[in-house]
């Protein structure tokens, strides 16, 4: 019997590289001029003669076969002429590329179907051949969406690429741990990545990434723009998308619903001193709040529809971008408590970081939510501890005078 290998990846010189999957195997030769200019050799299972596809001098050899014996490895190493030794390690599959599909039951794809809703003026784009979904954001960057069957590579792998994408090094593969984000009405969890330099300069990209590992596959959310815009508002932006993913139920194949073409309306008078700034794609009101000694905060109003997660659920995600644990009880004290206003009964909260996370000083974050009216409406004040903790007062009474038309 032929010994079967299933999953593998040798580097056998500088630019030639055999990847293994299952009954899958790729044979990379690089630099490849252009994505046209691939050579594809597929091997049948019976063991026929080799056909060549789009042709070219370098490129992609793919061979495909039902096993794979050491012997008919060892010929197409030799044939590539390799003579340094052989190294193996994990490559990233690229969720952006084809993958190696792994065939999944229907009923398997029905229990791992995934949905989302896009945010009120995002504008969506063709997905192409590789992605599942993709976003153009106004003012912040692109979104996508893809999955690979399985792992997709590998968790460090990954990370690592994109990390190289934003001129980041690598990480070892025990330090790649992303920040854990439950999904709403969900076992499952995010893995968040915030990979952005601490001082990007104005032109440098960075990324912000969540990975969902499933039982038969892995989906990447991934938000890029300018690191600097992604740093002042774009966490605020992808944890909210975040908060609409759903994983299971009776729910159809992906099937973003379109964006809203208006945004919900909610009267609120700002206290003296608060500056008014532009509210961008997802906010209906934005101001910037100074501290005596000139530190700031970011005050947000954002409406999402529908019920948009529990109170556990986003006080936890908030807790999260201040590096609090999460809390695992809904009548936990630290959760908040309930205040009632002009617009109804609101549920409140405030978080202070325990380690300076920010230009070394503490970050807090204060938050409102409401549910009416079939929207939630969250505000939200974030920035220096000290900022926030002389403005609490005022943004309370802020929440409390908002009024629904």
């Amino acid at each position: 019997m032929p010994s079967v290998i299933r999953r593998m990846e040798v580097k056998v010189k500088p630019n030639v590289m055999i990847r293994l999957r299952g009954e899958r195997m790729v044979l990379s030769c690089y630099p490849m001029p252009s994505p046209a200019d691939r050579e594809f050799l597929v091997l049948s299972p019976g063991g026929s003669s080799p056909r060549l596809r789009n042709g070219g001098c370098c490129g992609l050899l793919d061979f495909v076969m039902r096993s794979f014996d050491w012997i008919l490895l060892v010929c197409c190493v030799l044939c590539c002429g390799c003579k340094e030794p052989v190294r193996t390690y994990r490559i990233a599959a690229d969720p952006e590329a084809p993958a190696v599909s792994a065939q999944i039951p229907d009923e398997k794809q029905e229990k791992a179907a995934v949905t989302w809703q896009a945010m009120p003026g995002w504008t969506q784009e063709s997905a192409g051949q590789f992605l599942t979904a993709a976003y153009t954001i106004n003012g912040l960057g692109r979104l996508t969406v893809s999955k690979l069957a399985g792992d997709g590579g590998g968790l460090a792998a990954n990370v690592n690429r994109w990390r190289g994408q934003v001129q980041l090094e690598p990480l070892p593969e025990d330090q790649v741990q992303g920040q854990a984000m439950p999904v709403t009405g969900s076992t499952h969890e995010f893995l968040l990545f915030n990979l952005t330099k601490k001082s990007p300069a104005t032109d440098e990209e960075g990324i912000f990434a969540a990975v969902l590992p499933l039982e038969r596959e892995t989906w990447y959310f991934k938000l890029t723009g300018n690191a600097v815009t992604l740093q002042e508002k774009g966490a605020e932006a992808f944890t909210s998308f975040l908060s609409t993913v759903r994983v299971g139920g009776d729910a159809a194949p992906v099937a973003p619903e379109p964006p809203q073409p208006a945004k919900p309306k909610i009267h609120v008078t700002s206290p003296e001193g608060w500056i008014a700034a532009e509210p961008g794609t997802m906010r209906v009101a934005s101001y910037t709040v100074k501290g005596a000694a000139g530190e700031t905060a970011d005050v947000s109003v954002i409406p999402l529809p529908g019920n948009s997660g529990s109170i556990l659920e986003n006080v936890n995600r908030w807790r999260g971008q201040v590096q609090l644990p999460p809390l695992s009880k809904a009548d936990d004290p630290a959760l908040g408590s309930e205040m009632e206003g002009e617009a109804g009964r609101w549920f409140v909260t405030h978080m202070v970081s325990n380690e300076a996370i920010l230009d070394g000083k503490k970050v807090a974050i204060s938050a409102a939510i409401l549910k009416a009216g079939g929207m939630t409406w969250f505000f939200k004040m974030t920035g220096d501890a000290v900022v926030v903790g002389e403005h609490r007062a005022a943004f309370l009474e802020f929440v409390r005078s908002a009024t629904l038309p």
